[in-house]
């Protein structure tokens, strides 16, 4: 095999395994929701659950739906720690139904997550290839390799 082939497919093989690593695209995840009465107030406190909060990457806001109406909460602390609880203020309301959304600043909303309803497990990130894909990647370069260098 030439020093022109062996090169080549060390670069092919080099280039396929860049992204065989797991993107982390943290979409927020709603937790649990709970109320309170505070005096004539209705106090909703959202657990969310956002990983990597920063100066730049945090949760922008809480969409409530009440009963089908949606009231959106901008104004929030940012968050420093994964798992945060944001306390709204709902005044005195007392909706039947409760769903929650928390939005993050760059990788967007969280499903809905219904009052009541046991909260699910954080995939923790969105895999980029899987090893069958990196192995059959792998495998047609070599074999494409060896082809076009027994032509020569």
């Amino acid at each position: 095999m030439s020093a022109k082939t062996s090169l080549l497919i060390f670069i092919i093989l080099f280039t396929l395994t860049i992204p065989a690593v797991t993107v982390y695209a943290d979409v927020p995840t709603v937790l649990s929701i709970t109320r309170r009465t505070v005096s004539s107030n209705t106090i909703i406190d959202v657990t969310v659950r956002h990983a990597g909060p920063s100066v730049n990457h945090y949760i922008s806001q809480v969409n409530l739906d009440l009963d089908g109406t949606i009231k959106t909460y901008a104004d929030l602390p940012k968050p420093t720690e994964v798992q945060t609880t944001f306390t709204l203020n709902i005044g005195s309301a007392n909706p039947t139904t409760i769903n929650a959304q928390a939005v993050c600043n760059i990788h967007g909303a969280s499903p809905w997550f219904k009052e009541g309803t046991a909260a699910t497990s954080p995939s923790g990130g969105i895999p980029g290839y899987p090893l069958e894909a990196i192995s059959a990647g792998i495998f047609i370069a070599i074999a494409t390799t060896l082809v076009l260098g027994r032509r020569r």
